[in-house]
């Protein structure tokens, strides 16, 4: 097993999988970037069948998933369950788990060597290198290279999201794609600005709060925000993200004034009484933003579906703006981490990863195939109706195919398109805005790195600075307080993360 401090070996490269991009249904608008997901105003009336037989081989198969969703039936009592494992042609039987409680049933299941075939892995779990290797199946020879083409729609993957499944040399692991999908951004209720008779337009910083002020009536329980707008805020500022090389040197975003400066602008957004009440402290945004009480709010791409559900008037709509920096430039948009999470698979012969490789293929089946409808919305009638050719799901579908994403999306999945069916219009706004960031947009440059500081100290040092900028936000805490936060996690392990990172960086030729 690889030394938890030998850098060098915990980040050594590997030739990535070859991406091949499956040649499925056309997009309905054109992919003008290599990042621009694939967008789609429907369904295809007509979806492709892709997959050559089942994948499986009649053996049982075991795993370990979180979901976010209200836990389904099991296996013996739905019928979505048991027509999957009859398609796989192995059935798979899952310990499924809420979210929330996933990291501490994974070290239980790790300590009881009970995770299965196949589990997934939080991106932050401690060690991960050093676990995967004695954990985990090395699936160099079955997927880097061309050897990945003998799955197709795995390597329908970008390259990208493949990064976050190398390990010690080795990749390890598969991914739960994302890509830009799962970016923070600024998301505006248009239906409300109208009603208003407020533009909001491209704003820069000036503009966005006049705007604020315009939209945000006390009386009528009406804001700005729903919560501080720190993406929208960073790309004004031209922050980084988290990381970034200035002058041959790695420097974190919070060492930054730039950052402080967002910190002063979102304490006086809560002094003028432009946020939430009760944004700064509680996770409530998407009730706030559904329901009217917040005219806009942070949030990703893929939530935009689920504020179209939620919505409590018909002419719910959704505007995405570009910000802008007070020069006018497009604002330094963020690209979220490519991945979810990732899922690996337990040690075995030869024939049965082969075997278990084939089912994350079929699972990772893209959008508009048979396989991708059935895995997402089950079985006609019974799990969704047609609207036109876009599936929606019935009461039974929401319980037996958890809302669309049974847990199997969390051992592999296909790349997520735009598609927020029964709103065409929808579409256009993120591929608009889409079409306008990603030529600037800033990946994460740690992306793919493993820093062992980071890995058993980063999320003790973030919930500390959250607090510390929350203390700031209200009031509780002075902006001086930022300054003594930094400093001391630099020397708590800021700076051995940035080492980490740098040598790491050297290592893999990205510096």
């Amino acid at each position: 097993m690889t030394r938890s401090t030998d850098i060098a070996a915990l980040n050594k490269p590997v030739q990535l999988p070859t991406y091949q991009r499956f040649d499925g249904p056309k997009p309905d608008l054109p992919r003008s970037h290599p990042l621009m997901p694939d967008c789609f105003y429907r369904f295809p009336a007509q979806p492709m069948k892709v997959a050559d037989g089942a994948p499986g081989d009649g053996s049982d198969v075991s795993g370990s998933a979180p979901t976010s969703n209200p836990i389904p039936p099991t296996a013996d009592r739905n019928p979505y369950w048991q027509e999957l494992n009859k398609r796989l042609g192995s059935p798979i039987g899952l310990t499924i788990t809420a979210a929330a409680d996933y990291d501490d049933k994974f070290a239980t299941a790790v300590a009881g060597d009970t995770l299965g075939d196949l589990f997934n892995v939080e991106g932050t779990f401690a060690y991960l290198p050093q676990f995967l290797e004695a954990r985990a199946q090395d699936l160099t020879e079955y997927l880097s290279g061309d050897a990945i083409l003998d799955y197709p729609f795995l390597a329908n993957l970008s390259t990208e999201s493949w990064r976050g499944c190398v390990f010690s040399g080795a990749i390890r692991a598969v991914p739960i794609q994302r890509g830009v999908m799962s970016s923070n951004l600024l998301l505006a209720r248009q239906d409300i600005l109208d009603k208003l008779g407020v533009e909001l337009g491209s704003p820069n910083l000036d503009e966005l709060i006049k705007v604020a002020k315009a939209v945000t009536d006390q009386k009528k329980n009406r804001w700005a925000f729903a919560l501080p707008p720190s993406a929208a805020l960073g790309a004004m500022l031209r922050l980084p993200n988290d990381w970034e090389v200035r002058d041959g040197r790695l420097v974190h975003s919070r060492e930054l004034e730039e950052h402080k400066q967002m910190l002063s602008i979102g304490r006086q957004m809560v002094v003028d009484g432009l946020i939430h009440p009760d944004g700064v402290a509680k996770n409530n945004q998407k009730v706030w933003f559904s329901q009217g009480s917040a005219v806009m709010t942070q949030d990703s791409y893929s939530s935009i579906q689920s504020f179209y559900r939620r919505s409590v008037v018909k002419e719910f709509a959704i505007a995405i703006p570009v910000v802008r920096d007070q020069a006018g430039k497009t604002g330094r948009f963020l690209l979220g981490k490519p991945n979810n999470s990732i899922a690996a698979i337990k040690p075995s012969s030869p024939e049965r990863t082969r075997m278990l490789l084939g089912l994350l293929n079929w699972f990772a089946a893209p959008f508009g195939t048979e396989e991708y409808l059935f895995r997402k919305f089950g079985l006609p009638g019974r799990h969704y109706t047609l609207k036109g050719t876009d599936p929606v799901l019935t009461e039974a579908g929401g319980s037996e195919v958890c809302l669309g994403e049974f847990p199997v999306q969390y051992l592999a999945d296909g790349g997520y398109p735009v598609y927020f069916p029964g709103h065409a219009e929808a579409v256009d706004v993120a591929h608009n805005h889409l079409k306008a960031i990603l030529p600037t947009a800033i990946p994460q440059p740690t992306y793919g790195l493993y820093s062992p500081t980071q890995s058993t100290k980063g999320k003790v040092f973030d919930t500390r600075m959250d607090a510390i900028t929350k203390d700031i936000q209200l009031g509780r805490a002075k902006i001086s307080a930022w300054d003594e936060a930094v400093a001391d996690w630099r020397k708590s392990g800021g700076d051995a993360i940035r080492h980490e990172y740098e040598e790491a960086m050297a290592v893999q030729g990205r510096k």
